[in-house]
């Protein structure tokens, strides 16, 4: 998630030992280091030659939690944390320094890909002056480096990571494991640093960054393999070599950053999330110093590459956008989109790269018959440790190999019972681009076919390659383009359509089932009069939804003078009763005034066709809206937005990011209105694009399933024998 909602979260150490940075870095306990704000100290990059010279042998290993199966009746339930895996990890690629007795840097270098520490070039001994002494060495959480490549084609693309997996914004300390070992200036003893993972081992739990860092490196040697070979060629990756801060602190809520005022033992937020703002990771790691109960990431894998697709998304493709989202209910396209994409790359980093991420994984689920690998979007909640004797651990668990018609049920918390975005392609077409669940769902079974992906299975080797998916979402060929002010799963599917029919139909052959059985039809695929997007009335055909930021445009005829359908639905109950559904209540319309020169009034007339009277509400929002629901808190609200009295009452307002609106109140809800908007149209900025709401005021109120209205969009403007000034969907 981004900054307004997410998943779950993430925990970071807080280390005693730290680096205070002059001309270069030196070991130091300097207290004034905490008392302003400090600049992370360089990378250690310099290769010191010696002759003669001694060899270092030794290697960086972390420990992590493991994650345990909740069976019942031989099915995978749930799953959760518990004891630490009993060996460990290999930490990959990471930054290495040494420093002599006098605290002096002697030597750089790095670990390889299963944790041996090498020289700075990634291979080859590293090596010390041949002088008897003793020595510190510290393996860090950080990297910047061309990871090697993986791919057994030939060879495209070469990924390179900068990460740094650090305490917190203020001291700005990267996390590192270190010892101390003597040289007698011919040889040393085999060195092994370990981080640890259970806090009864060290209270600054280093496993859980070092395992934050796996994971980062994880993800990019994913998109190098994947991105290297056939259909890579061309495809721009440097977006990928600006810096990946990571903030984390075992014990530590990182919303406390955001809300510096809230109480921290109350803060009703607690998750990780990625901030657009400064484009920094913050993995939850508790709160108040629990690490035990509350909610924690540094061992949630699935939380943690989550956050780093938003990272990627922001940094490659389109400005991600945040807000609360469950995995229950239609929400904001937008988000909708980016939360989907964000799960969908989790999983497919964790089903390709797992046997880095948790090398037990897939031979303990292939034990419970689960064969197909890491196919799962799973978060936890606490451990259960039998060594430290708790049982607190929880979480839960979408199979993305389900069908979006049967998701599954979330298994714990407020939502117990719901089902994870469920979908009924057949009755609600197009609903899925309003659903994370139906996107993540999409996408993972469009990439990673799986032998027992539910109803709709495809062959291996059919796989939409990776390729496909970055030139759809990145801001060269996809819809990060400036072309996208506002995006939604649709654009990206209709790239992807685009993409896979240049030469045979891989389209309707190979994808199209997958994407329709989510309730992810594309408008370009149902917009005849006998489409799936066709209400018939009165043997009248009316198109009943348009994509989320369709474009108007004004038509040379009076093409669409037959209107579009609207239908109202009562918001949803899941939220409290806040959600005005953003498909049925809701429709969307992207506006270029560079492309409507003189464009000075809009008018929506609607007309009842069935069911409950209902007002109708136009609003203008400028670009980066955020989309204001009609209802306010009885009693107000936390600096965090937590409504004290979890009481809403209807409230027909209007959000600083609208430009112009009209929510009058109509005196005619049974037969017809008009909404105008004017005069300011001309004032709009003519190099930005705005988005038109038409609303169906819903707040409060409660709707038979069949109300609906039809609404005809006109302007000031004429074209051809359009003289009536008819705006349609392009």
């Amino acid at each position: 998630m981004t900054i307004s909602g997410k998943l779950i979260t993430i925990i970071i150490s807080f280390l005693i030992c730290v680096f205070y940075t002059s001309c270069g870095p030196r070991l130091s306990s300097n207290a004034e280091e905490y008392l302003s704000l400090s600049s992370e100290y360089p990378e250690c990059t310099t290769h010191f030659s010696y002759s003669p010279s001694t060899a270092i042998n030794g290697t960086a290993h972390f420990y992590k939690r493991a994650t345990l199966f909740s069976v019942d009746a031989g099915v995978l339930k749930n799953m959760l944390l518990g004891d630490p895996l009993t060996s460990p990890l290999p930490i990959p690629y990471a930054e290495v320094a040494v420093y002599d007795q006098n605290k002096n840097l002697v030597q750089c270098g790095r670990t390889d890909i299963d944790g041996n520490i090498v020289a700075l070039s990634g291979s080859g001994s590293l090596t010390l002056p041949k002088k008897a002494q003793s020595y510190t060495l510290r393996v860090y959480a950080r990297t910047k480096f061309a990871l090697p490549l993986l791919s057994t084609v030939v060879p495209i693309q070469i990924v390179s990571a900068h990460v740094s997996v650090k305490e917190d914004v203020y001291t700005n300390k990267v996390y590192f494991v270190q010892t101390q070992f003597y040289s007698d200036g011919t040889s040393t003893s085999p060195i092994e640093l370990l981080a640890k993972a259970r806090q009864t081992d060290s209270l600054a739990i280093e496993g859980g960054a070092f395992n934050i860092y796996n994971d980062m490196i994880q993800s990019y040697l994913y998109i190098d393999e994947k991105m290297s070979g056939a259909g890579g060629a061309g495809v721009d990756l440097s977006c990928l070599t600006s810096k990946t801060n990571v903030f984390w602190k075992a014990g530590f809520n990182p919303f406390q950053y955001i809300y510096p005022n809230e109480n921290p033992t109350t803060l009703s937020s607690n998750s990780s999330f990625y901030n657009p703002d400064d484009g920094n990771l913050y993995i939850t790691g508790g709160q108040v110093g629990d690490v035990s109960l509350a909610n924690t990431d540094h061992f949630d894998d699935f939380a943690i590459v989550h956050e780093l697709a938003h990272w990627i998304e922001n940094q490659c493709g389109h400005e991600t956008f945040g807000g609360f989202h469950s995995l229950t209910v239609r929400i904001d396209p937008r988000l909708a989109w980016h939360e989907g994409f964000a799960n969908y790359f989790s999983a497919a980093v964790l089903k390709n790269r797992m046997s880095n991420i948790d090398p037990t994984m897939d031979a303990r689920l292939a034990e419970i018959g689960e064969t197909s690998g890491w196919t799962f979007l799973f978060n936890s909640y606490g451990f259960a440790d039998s060594f430290q004797n708790t049982g607190n651990g929880s979480g839960f668990l979408m199979d993305l190999k389900k069908a979006g018609s049967s998701p599954g049920d979330w298994q714990i918390g407020v939502y117990q019972g719901s089902p994870f975005d469920k979908v009924n392609p057949t009755l609600y077409p197009g609903e899925g681009h309003f659903r994370e669940g139906a996107i993540t769902r999409s996408l993972f079974k469009t990439t990673q076919w799986c032998v027992s992906c539910a109803a709709t299975t495809a062959t291996s080797g059919t796989e939409l390659p990776l390729p496909y998916v970055w030139a759809s979402f990145d801001s060269d060929t996809g819809i990060g383009q400036s072309f996208y002010p506002f995006i939604s799963s649709n654009s990206f599917f209709e790239n992807i359509k685009t993409f896979t029919t240049q030469g045979p139909d891989l389209w309707t052959t190979n994808y199209k089932s997958f994407v329709n059985a989510e309730a992810l039809q594309l408008f370009s695929d149902n917009q005849s009069t006998s489409g799936t997007y066709i209400s018939v009335v009165s043997a009248t055909p009316y198109i009943n939804w348009v994509p989320y930021g369709h474009e108007l445009s004004l038509s040379t005829t009076n093409s669409c003078t037959s209107g579009t359908l609207i239908q109202g639905r009562t918001d949803d109950p899941t939220l409290t009763g806040t959600n005005s559904d953003q498909r049925y209540s809701n429709h969307f319309y992207t506006i270029r005034p560079y492309q409507l020169s003189g464009l000075n009034s809009l008018s929506v007339t609607f007309e009842k066709i069935a069911g409950t009277n209902i007002d109708h509400d136009i609003i203008l929002f400028k670009k980066g809206y955020t989309f204001n629901d009609d209802y306010s808190c009885v009693g107000g609200t936390t600096s965090s937005g937590y409504c004290t009295s979890g009481s809403y009452s209807p409230i027909r307002t209007l959000s600083s990011d609208v430009v112009l609106s009209d929510r009058s109140t109509s005196s005619s809800l049974s037969t017809s209105y008009t909404k105008i908007i004017s005069g300011m149209l001309l004032n709009l900025n003519s190099s930005q694009e705005y988005i038109l709401n038409i609303r169906a005021y819903t707040a409060g109120k409660s709707l038979s399933s069949a109300t609906s209205y039809k609404y005809t969009i006109k302007s000031n403007l004429t074209n051809g024998a359009n003289t009536l000034g008819v705006l349609c969907p392009q």
